[in-house]
Order: structure tokens, then sequence, then C-alpha cells
């Protein structure tokens, strides 16, 4: 462990000083030592593929601001009015899946600065405002979100765009998904389905078969998730898009594993995995690397389940990725459960749970419920247990009878 952890950790002992009484600030310490110990002590037998996905170094962010900087300083000079305006929403864009999320939005609300004072470029505007909405759900921030959809729809109807109205509905859709309204997100999508018509929506109409994946593969009708997947995947490759070609094979990946074919999930988290890092989309690293995490728990090998764990919570906080973090404290009760490591398990769900509470996500609430009840119904804490395992019948009762087996972080577009 390095010296400057090492501060941390006696910073952080510190300020419990001033919070706990010395003797709960003593046990609490020495969990925490414990914690640490166990990361730092281990080692274990690796594959290639699995070094090399776990020695990944992500970009720092300045190596992504000084080139855009400079082409954004340069291209204003050379091109229309309208295309620097369109470069600015594609280098947003590009930024968010770069995992560079303040960079991507000081793209996004500059655009839309411009766009206020001209008066002009109404499509553009709407597709900012759609853009910022995007950031904003990438970081769990629900009523930003829903407020720029709102801001875009409006401006999409006044122009009369079907496009633009199903990408509003289609981003709708993600954002009820987030929060386990499944219903509601499953009617915005298929609304989206509605206004699009012509070869020319083919890409918008992948985003929103790959999102009605999610949603099937929730419910458990895999039939329907894996033809969603086919068609999107098909269109992705034909498109060379391959950053959401890449996300199409994450919710396989969950799919396969949520249907326990664990080869299958592996197979296509790793070709999610090999795409996101040679181009350095971290948000599909993140979720990937939980993917895999999860598969390796269920295979028992625990010392490889907890540096996935590590490496997905390297990338998640780089990018401020609440939900994903929540997903990992989640995996990591998983994998210290198995090691009959029950108090560090405990307070790994107990973290889950806390951070899905704030975020509204129902669904990976119950699910890390379902893995604190079962580990209490183990230590022979029966009374405890029951509340969790009742919050999450009550749940799951709604979701056409789906096992209580937890999930992985569903990835929409």
């Amino acid at each position: 462990m390095n010296d400057k952890h090492n501060k941390i950790i006696k910073d952080l002992k510190e300020l419990l000083n001033t919070y706990l009484t010395e003797s709960f600030a003593k046990d609490f310490m020495k969990v925490l030592d414990e914690d640490i110990s166990i990361i730092a002590n281990r080692s274990f037998d690796i594959s290639e593929l699995d070094k090399t996905q776990i020695e990944y170094e992500p970009p720092k962010g300045f190596n992504y601001r000084i080139p855009v900087d400079k082409i954004l300083t340069l291209c204003r000079k050379l091109i229309t009015e309208e295309n620097y305006f369109n470069l600015m929403l594609d280098l947003s864009q590009l930024m968010l899946f770069a995992g560079e999320v303040s960079y991507s939005l000081e793209i996004a609300e500059n655009l839309l600065g411009k766009l206020h004072s001209n008066g002009r470029h109404a499509s553009i505007k709407a597709e900012a405002n759609l853009m910022i909405s995007k950031i904003h759900w990438s970081q769990a921030y629900w009523d930003d979100c829903n407020y720029f959809i709102s801001e875009a729809m409006k401006i999409f109807k006044s122009i009369e765009s079907e496009a633009g109205i199903a990408k509003c509905e289609n981003m709708l859709g993600t954002l009820h998904g987030e929060k386990s309204e499944f219903d509601e997100a499953q009617v915005h999508l298929e609304k989206a389905l509605k206004h699009l018509k012509g070869e020319e929506d083919l890409p918008i109409k992948a985003m929103i078969l790959t999102n009605l994946g999610v949603i099937n593969t929730i419910r458990g009708n895999f039939e329907k998730a894996v033809w969603n997947y086919k068609i999107a995947s098909e269109r992705f490759e034909e498109l060379k898009d391959v950053r959401r070609l890449a996300r199409v094979y994450h919710n396989l990946g969950m799919l396969y594993s949520q249907m326990e074919k664990y080869d299958d999930a592996l197979d296509e988290f790793n070709k999610c995995i090999t795409i996101s890092k040679d181009m350095d989309y971290l948000s599909n690293c993140a979720v990937a690397y939980i993917g895999k995490a999860y598969i390796y728990t269920k295979q028992n090998n625990s010392a490889l389940a907890e540096a996935y764990t590590d490496k997905a919570m390297e990338i998640a906080y780089k990018i401020n990725d609440t939900l994903s973090i929540a997903d990992i404290y989640k995996i990591k009760g998983m994998i210290q459960n198995e090691m009959d490591n029950f108090q560090l398990s405990e307070e790994m769900f107990e973290n889950s749970i806390r951070l899905n509470k704030d975020l509204e996500s129902k669904l990976n609430e119950a699910e890390s419920s379902v893995e604190l009840g079962r580990l209490l119904e183990k230590a022979k804490r029966e009374d405890e247990a029951k509340q969790y395992l009742d919050y999450a019948n009550k749940f799951f009762k709604n979701l056409n009878g789906r096992k209580l087996t937890v999930g992985l972080v569903q990835q929409s577009i």
C-alpha cells in the first residue's frame, strides 16, 4: 500500500474519532484495517486475457482536453456555423463515452448558450438539450435529466421532427427504466418506435430495440430480448457504430448471466471490453467488468472477482457512475459472503442498499436486499432478514415471477 493511501486512511480514522465514541471508533478502525489488508495481500493465478483487462490504465483527462480544445478553436475558423455546432454535439457525445463527464457537459452547455443567443438552428438546440439530459442521466440526476428531455421535446414538436420526438421518448424510457418503473419505460420505448419510418431512422430504431432488450431481460422475456439485441447488433455493425455495438455485447452478457449461461456471458463481456478498452470507452468498461466479477463470483473464483470489482470501482469512481458503484458494493458483498467474511459482507450490502435508495433504483435495491436477507438468515438473524426479504419479494412479484437472483447493471443507450 502506498504512502498516499496510508495518509488518507489516517485522516479518515482521525475524523471518525470526532464523530464516534472511542469504543465504536476503535471497532470500526479494526474492520477498516481488515478490509484494506484483504485488498493489499491478494495473489492468484490469472489468464493473459484477464491480466490485460485488470491492468488496463484509463486515460487521464488532460489527454483529451488539449486536443479537443485545439479542434474546437481551429474548426471555428474553418467550417460553417451549423457544422461547427454539430461538431460540438459529436464531441460532447464522444467525451461522455470516454468518461469525461464534466468536459462533455461543458461542451454541451457552451453549445446551448451559443444557440440561445442566435435564435437559429432549432433542431441542433433540441439535440443539445437532449445531450445534456443524457449527461445528467449518466450521473443519476433524474430531475435534471427529465427537465432537459422536456425542453428537447418541446422544440422537436414545434418543428414536427418525428425522429427527434422518438429520441426523447427513448430517453424517457431509459429514465423510467433506471428508476425501476418498467411499465412506464416500455410505454415510452414503444411510443418511440411508432414515430420512426424509413431507412434514415435505423440508427435510432437500433438504440430503442437495445433498450427494449434491457426491459425484456429484466422481466425474464429472454427470447424477446435476444431478438431485440440481434436486430440492434446487426444495425450497429452495418453502421460501424462500435461504441453502441459494445453496449449490446454487454447487455447480451447480462442476458446470458440471467440465463446462467456463464461461458456465453463471458464471451460477450470480453467482446465489450476488447472494443471499449481499445477505444477508452470507460462507461462500457465499468459495467462489463462488473459483469465478469459477477460470473467469477458464481464460479467461486473470489480472488479474480475481487480484482474485477476493484478495477470497476476505479473506473466508476473516475466517471462518477454512482449506479455502478452501488452494484460493485453488491458484488463485493457476495464475494465476502463466499469467503465467510460476514461482517464485511453485511457492510457492503448495506452500502449498496443506501446508494440505491438515494438513487431511487428500486430493482438494484431489491437485489441487494435479497443478498443481505440471505446473509442474515445464514447468521441466524431471522427477524432482521425478514424485513429485507419481504421488501424484495414485494418488488419482484410484479416482475413476471422473476427469480430472486442478483442481476447486473443494464446499460441503456
